[in-house]
């Protein structure tokens, strides 16, 4: 029960400090700079019995959705928080032609404009459906 607690808090303070730094930027700057980070929700090694053997490990991305202004050129600093041989990600944003591979407790940089309107989908090659978000981008005024 301590153990879940824990688990929980953290994870918690995770999803809080990413969607604090998604929204921060200056507003009057072009370019907005987003940290991501993924998430481990369920393991094989520490979820409850049922929910492993239903789910397995379930991954995902904090903050899940991303939004930006058309027209700003969006720098993504992604860490996976996961070590192990078999905890290896991608950042996956076909819209715009992205498809980073982020290594175990690695850091890697994504920039691109996002030069097109509209709600894009992201995701994770390795842990499709769970691991994904959404980018979405507010026209210009």
């Amino acid at each position: 029960m301590r153990k879940a607690f824990f688990a929980v808090a953290t994870l918690t303070i995770v999803a809080l400090t990413g969607a604090y730094f998604s929204v921060r930027a200056a507003t009057n700057s072009e370019t907005r700079h987003v940290y991501l980070q993924t998430v481990l929700w369920v393991s094989k090694e520490a979820g409850p019995p049922a929910t492993v053997k239903k789910y397995g490990e379930v991954y995902g991305f904090s903050p899940s959705t991303i939004t930006v202004m058309q027209g700003e050129r969006v720098d993504l600093t992604i860490r996976d928080l996961q070590a192990g041989g078999d905890d290896t990600h991608t950042f996956t944003l076909p819209a715009f032609g992205i498809n980073k591979d982020i290594p175990p407790l690695g850091v890697v940089h994504v920039s691109f404009v996002a030069n097109k309107a509209g709600v894009f989908p992201f995701h994770c090659e390795f842990h499709k459906p769970w691991m994904s978000g959404e980018l979405v981008v507010l026209p210009k005024k």
